[in-house]
This record gives C-alpha cells, sequence and structure tokens, in this order.
C-alpha cells in the first residue's frame, strides 16, 4: 500500500520543485507549497459521503457503516496525511478509516481518504489491513477490554452505526467536546458513577509525545455501560471515543479514555445523588482524580 501511494506523491513533490526552480523562487516559498501540495488534511465526516457512496456501489444495498477511526487525530480534529512524513515514518502517518460489513461474507471492507492532491474520494485497504489492529491502536489502558470487547462483538455481530451521516457530529466537534467539557461522568471500580473535571486539556497540560487517536462505534448493544449503572440516561446509540496518550514525567505512558455524544443536544445523565448531565463519559474504569 505505501509503495502505491509514496511514488505518484513524490513525483508530484519532485514537478513542483523543478517547476519553481525554473521561476526562481526562493527555498522557504518552495519548501511551503511542497508541503500545500503533498498534504491532505480531512475531518472524518469530510469523505464519509464518499466511502459511503463506494462500499454502496462494490458491495451493493445492505452494506453497513460499522465503525469509524482516525488515528494520530490532530488538535483540530483533523487527520494529515503528507507525502514527506509518510516516507520517513508510516507510524505518524495520520488516517480515517471507514470500516463496513457488506451482505455478500462475515469480512470487513475499510476505506481510507485519496491522499493525492485534490482528490476528493476514498481508497479501499481491505486487501492491506488486517481488522486486528483496529484493536491494536487502542493502547494498554484500563479501558481497552472494555473496548476491545465492544470490537469483537461489532466484528461478529450485524450491530451498526445507526445515526446519520447528516445529523452526525463531526470530528472536530467531538474533540471539542472532549477537550473541554467540565464536570464529565467518571466510575470507580464498582462503576459506580460521579463527577470529574479531567478532560482532555487538563490531561494534556503536561507531558509529552502526545497523540490522540478516535473511534466512532454503536455503543448500544457493545459497551453495555447502562448494564453496569443503574439509571443512565440518554446514553447514544452511538459514541464518539477518544484516546489521548502522553508520556509523563517519569517517562511513563499514560491514557485517557473519554466518550462524547455524537448528536448535537444529546445529554448523558446520571440520577441523584450524583445529578449530573453530560455530553462526555470517562470510559476509563477508575479514574482517581
Amino acid at each position: 500500500m505505501l509503495k502505491k501511494f509514496i511514488l505518484p506523491l513524490f513525483l508530484v513533490s519532485i514537478i513542483t520543485v523543478l517547476s519553481f526552480q525554473f521561476h526562481a523562487c526562493s527555498a522557504d516559498d518552495v519548501t511551503g507549497i511542497i508541503n500545500n501540495i503533498t498534504t491532505v488534511e480531512v475531518t472524518a465526516k469530510d469523505r464519509l459521503d464518499s466511502a459511503n457512496a463506494q462500499a454502496l456501489r462494490n458491495y451493493g444495498a445492505g452494506t453497513e457503516l460499522v465503525l469509524i477511526m482516525g488515528k494520530n487525530v490532530k488538535a483540530n480534529g483533523k487527520t494529515e496525511l503528507s507525502a514527506i512524513s509518510l516516507a520517513i515514518n508510516p507510524d505518524s502517518v495520520g488516517a480515517w478509516l471507514y470500516v463496513y460489513r457488506v451482505p455478500s461474507d462475515t469480512s470487513l471492507r475499510i476505506y481510507t481518504p485519496n491522499p493525492l492532491p485534490t482528490a476528493s474520494d476514498c481508497i479501499e485497504l481491505t486487501a492491506f489491513f488486517s481488522t486486528n489492529q483496529l484493536i491494536n491502536l487502542i493502547q494498554d489502558t484500563s479501558a481497552r477490554n472494555i473496548i476491545s470487547g465492544a470490537l469483537d462483538i461489532i466484528i461478529s455481530t450485524n450491530i451498526g452505526i445507526t445515526t446519520t451521516p447528516g445529523n452526525l457530529l463531526n470530528s472536530d466537534a467531538s474533540l471539542s467536546l472532549a477537550n473541554s467539557t467540565n464536570p464529565v461522568i467518571k466510575f470507580n471500580e464498582n462503576f459506580e458513577p460521579d463527577t470529574s473535571s479531567l478532560n482532555g486539556n487538563v490531561f494534556f497540560a503536561t507531558g509529552t509525545n502526545q497523540t490522540r487517536n478516535m473511534i466512532l462505534m454503536p455503543a448500544a448493544g457493545t459497551l453495555n455501560l447502562p448494564a453496569y449503572i443503574s439509571g443512565l440516561t440518554g446514553f447514544p446509540p452511538d459514541l464518539w471515543i477518544v484516546q489521548y496518550k502522553k508520556t509523563n514525567s517519569s517517562n511513563l505512558t499514560e491514557n485517557l479514555i473519554l466518550g462524547t455524544v455524537v448528536q448535537s443536544g444529546q445529554l448523558m445523565g446520571v440520577p441523584p445523588p450524583v445529578s449530573i448531565q453530560s455530553q462526555v463519559i470517562n470510559l476509563s474504569k477508575y479514574v482517581t482524580e
């Protein structure tokens, strides 16, 4: 897959460099133009309609979106794919993965935005991508068993995303909620609810090597939080999940996983004595903050 992407992108870069050399532009001008041309930056919904159309066209009616994953999401809620970073360190590349279940078999089909300049379509990655990597992208945290268990259910059952694309909260809006909402709903080791001021901005106030991954997934019937939390209200059928990761001052990896609603106006609530409504829920099993 990398070979397929790198050659066309670098041909564009080389042609651009030669062109601007002939026009006697400065080195800074050339670098800026190259970066602009060879970089694609998109939110989750920017290519969702294209992925939906391609999946339906290729695999027919009954093809169903079951998951969206954003790897290395930027602070603005977008992923960035650059020819330069792709060649230097593929692990650092950001990408959206649109995952579909098709009616003809039990395999999943995966699409990602086409990174070529001016492209507006998606590329099917099914031949290159193992679905096990979906779980591997989630780092070891107290919430990993919850999320990986949910992914197992999604892969093995007919559960899918039910929120229509038009009503879906985009990745930048979800990330904004996860970053700034206060208070959020948290749980102790017995899944007893309480409130917390720990959000993404607080978590990233310290530490280095900060990264974000995002997952849009069907939460109802997979996370099973209502089974643990008596009286939880407004739990949406789908959930945006934001995974924050950083290196702390002791050179150890820390993670925070938050879930946000997927439509504007949705609120999750916990009855008295906690009495809280929030658009964000902390999925880390035990939060001391």
